[in-house]
């Protein structure tokens, strides 16, 4: 499972720079979680899961997207809002998810 959300981390923070992930396994075999990027403010969940998804479906096989739960998006804010935890700046050196 490891090796696939790697795969996927790589995939979304080439496209969404500076995004941060929080994924998980999910069984049998899936991923789920949440992607937090400033990028997305201003932009309704429609607007926001039509770039997500059409990113994926360019970026990774069938099988892999299959592999995908659910992504939900949020901004640095929201995801504030929603946890109470804020987010380390970027690092480019660092570990860029939770």
């Amino acid at each position: 499972m490891e090796p696939f959300i790697e795969k996927l981390r790589r995939v979304l923070q080439t496209e969404f720079v500076n995004s941060r992930d929080e994924l998980e396994p999910r069984p049998p075999r899936k991923v789920g979680g949440f992607l937090i990027w400033d990028g997305f403010s201003g932009l309704e969940q429609i607007e926001r899961q039509n770039r997500l998804w059409g990113v994926l479906r360019e970026r990774l096989s069938r099988d892999d997207q299959l592999r995908i739960t659910a992504i939900l998006t949020a901004t640095p804010a929201e995801w504030d809002a929603m946890t109470g935890t804020a987010l380390e700046p970027f690092l480019p050196q660092g570990n860029h998810h939770a």
